[in-house]
């Protein structure tokens, strides 16, 4: 009897720990058959896909046009590089917001999008924005030890440019802009774009796991650095898989997040 007691205890205060992490799984359903088959702007899978990437295109240009234009419009007003290349990645990063909103109410549903940005109970919001990024973040680190080591031992050091133009040295201000940008603005853009928008879309015809690797495979691309590229494709796997899991693009934002500050705090500052 004692021992059905302390079973019975265990197991009570086992769901009790448990539960709140069903909860936080228990999000937007990924089963995208039915109804969310159909919130795509065609239902032919080569039309879908032409359009897929034309808008990945688009705003991978509009990206690298619109930034480089706004850094050296900065440079030409005596605005520091470090500040400039801050600010420049903010604003057009904040420019792109609304395409990105547009090519979801062309090709998907903002409504879908909502539900996945809400956070629900306390414990559910606690887990996907601290306790399941925090497990991400982690996986992705060990991932990515193991990728440096290998890229190193097949090509060598990278050759990949970690000057952003402001250290702990600099401006108090120059360093929280690089921060507000960087760890901030650029994760939440970048997981609508490639979480919200590709990764469902792509899912509206193939397997979680199909749209879950090509998503990532232009995320990847779209960090043109081969190395980088590698690292981001790694980082999509992982946020892609907790995207589809939870319903929800809260961690994978938190998570994005989180990565980007420590790539800033170890790496580029």
């Amino acid at each position: 009897m004692a021992d059905e007691s302390d079973n019975s205890s265990f197991e009570s205060r086992l769901s009790k720990v448990l539960d709140p992490i069903r909860e936080a799984f228990e999000g937007v359903p990924t089963d995208l058959s039915g109804e969310q088959k159909l919130v795509g702007a065609s239902n032919n899978t080569w039309v879908s896909w032409l359009i897929i990437l034309t808008f990945w295109i688009v705003w991978g240009v509009a990206l690298m046009i619109g930034g480089l234009a706004i850094f050296l419009a900065l440079n030409l007003a005596g605005i520091s590089q470090g500040l400039a290349i801050s600010v420049s990645g903010l604003l057009i990063y904040i420019i792109l917001s609304p395409l990105i909103l547009l090519f979801i109410h062309v090709d998907g549903s903002l409504d879908r999008i909502k539900e996945m940005l809400k956070f629900g109970s306390t414990k559910r919001a606690l887990i996907l924005l601290l306790g399941i990024p925090i497990v991400v973040t982690i996986i992705d680190l060990v991932f990515t030890v193991v990728y440096g080591i290998t890229w190193i031992g097949i090509f060598g050091e990278p050759s990949t440019n970690t000057d952003l133009g402001t250290s702990w040295e600099s401006d108090t201000v120059d360093i929280a802009l690089l921060f507000l940008s960087v760890a901030i603005v650029t994760p939440i853009v970048e997981e609508l774009m490639f979480r919200g928008y590709i990764l469902d879309a792509i899912n509206r015809k193939h397997s979680d796991w199909t749209a879950i690797i090509w998503s990532s495979i232009l995320f990847g691309l779209i960090h043109i650095d081969p190395f980088v590229g590698g690292q981001a494709f790694m980082g999509g796997i992982i946020y892609g898989w907790i995207r589809v899991r939870t319903g929800s693009l809260l961690p994978s934002i938190a998570g994005h997040m989180m990565w980007n500050m420590l790539a800033l705090m170890l790496t580029y500052l």
